[in-house]
């Protein structure tokens, strides 16, 4: 008795949420704290079972970790512990921290828990992901059109190869120049340069399959990646981009046209001797789009990667 008596005096002392459970998962002793923070009148919880504290979904699992628990006699200490959600009196649940300690009373094992709730370390380290996600999200898009940028799509064009050279499948890659940009720019001026690269930008993504990749990878330059497409395949989806870029240009009197030079690459054994390369890939693309241009601009061309 004077054991049980020293034990429940010592959890009203400390700052901490807590109680006692016996092997059964019977509370036999509880703090004032801790009834608080569930909702309960001390009393309700004293001689009730553990799961009333449990959401229903997470009540048989639980009973393994505290059979575990007591058959190792190992504790666990706060913010290495256990975390899962409690559930209050009233059914609203809430994420918690606990610390488990192992303690003998009278020949008989009892769990001390220590219980913090951790809803603002949920909340703030949920806030602290997003911000996390958003940052990759905006280091990896153009600021100003919304699509891929360089780095962007750099990492793409490299898992494609990747994919290529493991035999998943071919893909292409095009580069994409605006023709008469410039001109555009110096006349009505960059607002109505950033429009029409803003509007290009959203053409192209219109125009391309929806497993494509698009990224702005210059000042008026654009890429695109299509995976699993043939070069067939890849000519009919560019022919598409060229006449959607056409009809926005006419739309806004821009007289702007593109120039488009593709790459394909279907042969695994060049991607697995190092001939199929970013680098490589791209300057098989910048190659064909500049024939196109000096053939006389708005046209799509092509070259092949070659050992």
């Amino acid at each position: 008795m004077k054991d049980e008596r020293d034990l429940s005096e010592l959890i009203e002392i400390i700052p901490d949420a807590a109680l006692v459970v016996n092997q059964q998962g019977v509370i036999v002793l509880v703090n004032q704290l801790a009834a608080t923070m569930f909702n309960y009148q001390h009393d309700e919880l004293l001689g009730a079972s553990l799961d009333t504290l449990l959401p229903e979904g997470m009540r048989e699992q639980h009973k393994f970790h505290v059979n575990h628990f007591f058959n190792t006699q190992s504790s666990r200490p706060m913010g290495r512990g256990f975390r899962f959600l409690g559930q209050r009196k009233t059914g609203d649940t809430f994420h918690v921290d606990i610390m488990l300690s192992h303690v003998t009373v009278k020949q008989e094992s009892f769990a001390i828990a220590f219980i913090r709730d951790a809803t603002q370390n949920r909340e703030t380290e949920e806030k602290i992901r997003r911000q996390l996600e958003l940052e990759r999200k905006q280091a990896l898009t153009d600021f100003l059109t919304g699509v891929g940028n360089r780095r962007a799509f750099y990492q793409e064009l490299a898992s494609d190869i990747e994919a290529l050279k493991e035999g998943h499948h071919s893909f292409s890659v095009a580069l994409i120049d605006l023709d008469n940009f410039k001109r555009l720019n110096d006349s009505r001026g960059h607002d109505q340069g950033d429009r029409a690269l803003q509007s290009i930008a959203n053409a192209l993504c219109a125009a391309v399959r929806g497993t494509d990749f698009v990224a702005r990878i210059g000042g008026d330059e654009f890429a695109t990646i299509h995976p699993g497409a043939t070069l067939e395949d890849s000519r009919v989806i560019l022919e598409r981009v060229r006449s959607e870029a056409l009809k926005v240009s006419a739309e806004h009197d821009w007289k702007l046209s593109v120039s488009i030079g593709i790459c394909h690459c279907a042969d695994p054994q060049l991607a697995e001797t190092g001939v199929c390369t970013v680098e490589s890939i791209l300057r098989v693309a910048d190659s064909a789009m500049y024939q196109g241009k000096r053939a006389g601009k708005n046209q799509i061309t092509v070259e092949q990667l070659t050992h």
